[in-house]
């Protein structure tokens, strides 16, 4: 039986036990004296400007390439095959990535042992997966390092948004929790050593979330963060019951899933503070994040952002465009040039922001490639939550799109839902996708969460490129 069956089949205080072993193991080893030194270090670069980014930037590079081609049997051979030396790289690292190829998602998760930096002064201290939301789990090896360095950023974007260090949270992921099939509360644990309660994201029914409201009231987090798809759904009902909080939290950090504006308007109405959204991939992805002033800030001291189109081109100011990116996140398994699969809206135009970071904005995080809409008519159609913009009555949507012409929408409704609503929602859809797409709707009891506790909204089952390639 592996560690996961014997947590489910648990009892609750047995469950309450390794979830505080776990967390004093995570605090010892992720808040330590590296963890202090770039957390200071981060702060500091908040606010540099670009030509002091770009030169932190460069010796960061620098040092990646050199250990990639020291000790990393993959990228050897990727140099050895361009005839790159390690003169080329001290000399102009920038020139030597972008000679490199693209790093895909199935060589990344073949791979990966190939790709494993074996530095002997950089021991494995972890073993991580990704959720594998688009194929089977990806290995990802930590030192220790990478491992304080990473939490050392994402502290530094709560610090920007006004958090203390360690702020008293309510976490809702898609960790199971409690035993799927229990049917009365608690649906959460506690952990001591980081101050952090778990919340069940695969029990939010009606007949349950009053529990999850007065355990908050209880608690009063400072900080709640998660998939938006479960905080929201919370959200929802307390706006819906027009229940009151005892406690006020200074922030909401979303992460995981494509945060959308009809969900950030509720949890700000239901909580009464800010929504914050981020994007950090736990492959070890470079970070972007929201800050103060709502905008979202490529963290250009994680890493080398590039932003392509279907071309493998830069892509245009307003548009679409895949994230390739090379991380400083984690030197254990580095990532040179990776298409991580998820794609952001670029600004029409670079502004200067308020809250005095330097670093470059964009637009939107769209979510992963698959979830942009695509039609022949309108091309890539990545922000739907407008299309339900006024419209009542629907509690939950999803939308599939099987081919270019056809889109099935799947909704679970309460009593304000009616077919003039339907009607407008299809006029809407049509207006963002095209005339000629057909729309089917059906009305469901509930839409399940993906097995790993995230809520598709939006998925398109094929392949843009090679309708491209036909057509050329």
């Amino acid at each position: 039986m592996n560690k996961d069956a014997i947590y489910s089949n648990s009892p609750y205080f047995i469950k309450r036990l390794l979830v505080n072993f776990q967390g004093y193991k995570n605090a010892k080893g992720r808040y330590g004296k590296l963890f202090d030194s770039y957390f200071e270090l981060f702060k500091s670069l908040w606010t540099k400007s670009g030509e002091e980014l770009e030169e932190y930037r460069s010796g960061e590079l620098k040092k990646l390439l050199l250990e990639c081609y020291r000790y990393s049997e993959w990228y050897k051979k990727k140099f050895e095959a361009l005839s790159v030396s390690e003169a080329d790289i001290n000399d102009d690292p920038f020139k030597v990535l972008y000679q490199l190829p693209l790093l895909e998602k199935q060589e990344r998760r073949q791979f990966a042992e190939s790709i494993r930096n074996n530095n002997p002064g950089r021991p494995t201290v972890a073993v991580g997966f990704t959720s594998g939301t688009s194929g089977s789990p990806t290995i990802n090896y930590l030192d220790k390092e990478s491992v304080n360095l990473s939490f050392a950023l994402w502290k530094r974007f709560h610090w920007a948004i006004g958090l203390p260090l360690n702020p008293r949270t309510a976490r809702f992921s898609g960790r199971i929790i409690v035993h799927p099939k229990a049917a009365k509360p608690p649906f959460w644990v506690y952990n001591y050593f980081e101050k952090q309660i778990y919340f069940s994201t695969y029990h939010l029914t009606e007949q349950n979330m009053g529990s999850y409201v007065k355990k908050l009231n209880s608690f009063k987090p400072v900080l709640i963060d998660g998939y938006p798809s479960a905080i929201y759904v919370l959200a929802e009902f307390i706006n819906k019951n027009k229940l009151s909080l005892n406690f006020k939290p200074t922030a909401i950090a979303t992460t995981a899933e494509t945060l959308h504006d009809y969900q950030r308007a509720s949890m700000e109405k239901a909580f009464g503070c800010k929504v914050y959204n981020q994007y950090a991939s736990s492959e070890g992805g470079a970070f972007i994040t929201e800050c103060k002033e709502g905008k979202l800030h490529v963290n250009t001291d994680t890493g080398i952002f590039e932003f392509l189109n279907l071309n493998n081109e830069p892509a245009a100011p307003g548009e679409i465009a895949q994230l390739v990116m090379t991380s400083f996140r984690n030197f254990k398994t580095p990532l040179l040039r990776y298409r991580i699969g998820d794609t952001v809206l670029l600004p029409e135009k670079q502004i200067s922001c308020n809250c005095g970071c330097k670093m470059p904005i964009i637009e939107k995080i769209t979510g992963r490639e698959d979830d942009i809409l695509w039609t022949k008519q309108k091309g890539y159609v990545g922000r739907m939550d407008t299309a339900y913009k006024g419209l009542e009555g629907i509690v939950k949507s999803q939308l599939i799109q099987e081919s270019p012409d056809s889109l099935i929408v799947n909704n679970v409704v309460d009593e304000k839902y009616s077919t003039e609503y339907e009607t407008k929602l299809i006029a809407n859809l049509k207006n963002r996708l095209g005339d000629d797409i057909r729309i089917t709707i059906n009305l469901m009891n509930d839409i399940p969460l993906s097995a790993n506790g995230k809520f598709t909204a939006v998925k398109r089952k094929f392949k843009i490129d090679s309708l491209l390639k036909d057509n050329a």
